[in-house]
């Protein structure tokens, strides 16, 4: 996973996918989704094994706020900050779009977080009922670690190039003026 971080730095889909990726094969789920959170809504950042009724779905809507009762899972994950694991989503009082357009059963959902701050989350899903296991959520929420990292350094690597552009006018100017 560093390996995938080094080469892409300043690119977060690369790293988002190679995560979610990762997540889904080792706690053998059929498909997944990492959501980016700016501080109102959600937005799918990317996607893996997604059923076509839920990626044309999330592709419709785009970025959604989450909201208690119409978001269930999502609204809980970012209030709470914890993970959330539902053995048949299906079941629940408000399933939401990934059980019924994706056929979405035992779920879990892990917040990204960064000190105290809401970055996104990471859900990946099975169609059949069956429990994560305790490692299975403990990896997740490493892997959910690895996507904050990497949002991060992408966030320093930009300051630093825009840094750099700054001085790098500072200094034409300078050039100009002494000439």
């Amino acid at each position: 996973m560093l390996g995938v971080i080094s080469s892409s730095p300043g690119e977060l889909e690369p790293v988002f996918r190679a995560i979610l990726e990762s997540a889904v094969q080792i706690c053998d789920a059929k498909f997944g989704t990492l959501f980016r959170y700016d501080g109102e809504a959600l937005h799918p950042a990317a996607g893996v094994g997604t059923p076509p009724a839920l990626a044309e779905l999330q592709r419709r809507h785009g970025p959604f706020r989450p909201e208690a009762g119409r978001s269930s899972l999502s609204h809980r994950v970012l209030q709470t900050r914890q993970v959330a694991h539902i053995v048949d989503y299906a079941a629940e009082p408000n399933p939401g779009p990934a059980a019924t357009h994706g056929g979405a059963r035992s779920t879990l959902a892990v917040p990204m977080l960064k000190d105290d701050q809401k970055v996104g989350t990471i859900v990946i899903y099975r169609q059949e009922v069956r429990r994560f296991t305790d490692k299975q959520i403990e990896l997740v929420q490493n892997f959910a670690a690895q996507a904050v990292i990497a949002i991060e350094n992408t966030r320093l690597l930009n300051e630093l190039r825009e840094s750099l552009e700054q001085q790098t006018a500072s200094s034409e100017v300078l050039e100009v003026i002494s000439s």
